[in-house]
Parts: C-alpha cells; structure tokens; sequence
C-alpha cells in the first residue's frame, strides 16, 4: 500500500487554511492602519499653542471692536450683514465652514460686500451636517465664530463671547 503523500490529504489543508487568513487579515489591517493615521495629531505642540494664543486676540479684537452679525446660509447662498460694531475698513470676508468629524467637508469662501452692506457669496452645492464657521476680514485682524446645523431656514447670530 502507497501512501498519499501529505498535499493530497484534506486535514494538513484544513489545519493551514485558519492561519494562513489570519495573517493576511493582520497584513492588511496594518498597512491600512498606518496608511490612515488619525489627522488630530499634532508635532510641535509649543508651535500650536503659540498659534491658539494668537487666535483668541483676534477674538479678543472682534469683541472689542463689538461686532455683531446674522449669517444666512441657504442652499447656494451665503450672506452675512453686521447689525452692529465697527465694520470699517471691511470689504470682503473670508468665510471657513469646518465639519465637525470630516474633514472632506471643509470649505470656505470670500464674502464680497454689495451695495448695501451685505457680504454675498454663492456655493458651488449645498453643504449638511453640523459645521463651525469662522469669519474674519481678509486682512486677518479679527475673527468670530459658531457653532451651527446646515442646511438652516433661519439667520444665524454671529456674536462674540462676552465673559
């Protein structure tokens, strides 16, 4: 009697075959792993809070200057009109919208003011989710900031945060 050698047999097969997955399975979630790292990690932590120090006096410049607004955003619009505060010097806004988990939908514009003071733009689509939106002049002198839900129906007041 010749015995079959070992290839042809249904159990050395069966033994490999739940290993043999597993470690495909553990090389591709490696290099998944580590081609998608997470995009919150930060470097240079000094460098960072030198620049959050730097943004909350530009928010500390809109309270001075007491700067109030309504953003309306629509589904292809945008406009922005001051209800108070010194809005001098301003003819154009730079308008950032940052999802709150994704960051694809980031996107920002430039705000041109019209004949009656209201700063207009139009989007290229309309955008959803929970979004922090940031408005500053072009020269970057100020900045104010909220919280808001697209797509709303209402204007939304823009205010500093008074302490």
């Amino acid at each position: 009697m010749n015995p079959t050698p070992w290839y042809k047999n249904f159990w050395p097969w069966f033994l490999m075959f739940f290993p043999l997955v597993t470690i495909i399975a553990c090389v591709f979630l490696v290099t998944y792993a580590v081609g998608n790292g997470p995009d919150m990690v930060v470097d240079d932590y000094y460098k960072k809070g030198k620049a959050i120090n730097l943004e909350l006096s530009k928010f500390n410049k809109a309270k001075a200057l007491y700067l109030h607004g309504d953003l309306i955003v629509e589904n292809d619009k945008i406009s922005f009109d001051f209800t108070k505060g010194d809005r001098s010097n301003v003819n154009a806004l730079k308008v950032s919208f940052y999802h709150r988990t994704i960051k694809e939908y980031d996107f920002s514009t430039t705000l041109l003011a019209n004949a009656s003071g209201t700063f207009t733009a139009l989007l290229d689509k309309e955008h959803r989710g929970a979004f922090t939106v940031f408005i500053e002049p072009m020269d970057g002198s100020w900045k104010m900031k909220e919280n808001l839900q697209l797509p709303t129906d209402k204007p939304v007041s823009i205010t500093p945060q008074y302490k």
